[in-house]
């Protein structure tokens, strides 16, 4: 019987350093070096600390953070060996437009968070319905992705974060969109397709909360939010949030 070939392996930190399995370590080292990217497996690490200096000193895929958790194992499972798209499309076959799978697919989501964690499950379970997701660490690097133009449909922020908080991230958010459409005016283009152009300067952005309490209706419209959804996602909550702008009307 033929030796079925590996997809992915996990490792243990204390099993993969510089004094453990020496032999297996270096094998693999040297099969990446030579080109043998075909038969090499995705190796995660599972460590008690995430960081990108560990993972390059591993020489590894992908770290996940000890003690592991379900979402974050599966959104890791599912990056590894890119099946997320894939599966959204199978999925996509028995759920139509009024569905997650339907208004998620295909869609580029920015997803802005201080935590790593809560990075990786909200990336996670976006993607297992179709979305293309980018993630940013902080405010600032949200504003710099959202200069106008740009390419994404929706953005979800949370709203306690160091240096910049949500709230004020995406006030500054319309203003830069403000700007643009200042700028389109000036320019004398006032023909019908310039019309339509400014009116699409309007990301949608949802705040993320594990605390509904903390982001009203009212305060998220003062700050030019258009809604909140809970920290985890929950499906139904999720759809009622982005429907109406991913929708088919939100294009009509």
């Amino acid at each position: 019987m033929p030796r079925k070939q590996l997809s992915m392996l996990l490792v243990e930190s204390d099993s993969w350093g510089l004094k453990m399995d020496v032999p297996l370590r270096t094998r693999f080292l040297e099969m990446k070096q030579n080109g043998c990217e075909s038969v090499f497996p995705q190796v995660i690490l599972l460590s008690l600390a995430d960081s990108d200096k560990m993972k390059a000193e591993y020489a590894v895929d992908s770290v996940i953070t000890k003690p592991l958790k379900a979402s974050t194992l599966a959104a890791c499972l599912f990056q590894s060996l890119g099946i997320s798209i894939t599966q959204a499309n199978n999925e996509k076959k028995h759920h139509g437009p009024d569905s997650l799978y339907g208004l998620l697919l295909g869609k580029n989501i920015l997803v802005v968070d201080d935590n790593k964690v809560n990075l990786r499950v909200a990336a996670g379970t976006l993607k297992k319905y179709g979305a293309k997701v980018e993630c940013v660490e902080s405010g600032k690097d949200a504003l710099e992705r959202l200069q106008v133009p740009h390419k994404f449909d929706l953005c979800l922020m949370d709203i306690q974060m160091p240096e910049m908080d949500g709230f004020e991230a995406t006030r500054q958010i319309r203003a830069i969109e403000a700007k643009a459409h200042e700028q389109r005016d000036n320019a004398d283009n006032s023909d019908a397709g310039s019309t339509a152009k400014k009116a699409q300067w309007h990301l949608p952005v949802l705040a993320m909360t594990a605390d509904v309490i903390q982001a009203t209706h009212e305060e998220c419209t003062k700050y030019g939010m258009d809604g909140y959804v809970s920290k985890p996602f929950e499906e139904k909550q999720l759809f009622k949030a982005v429907q109406k702008f991913l929708g088919p009307s939100a294009s009509s």
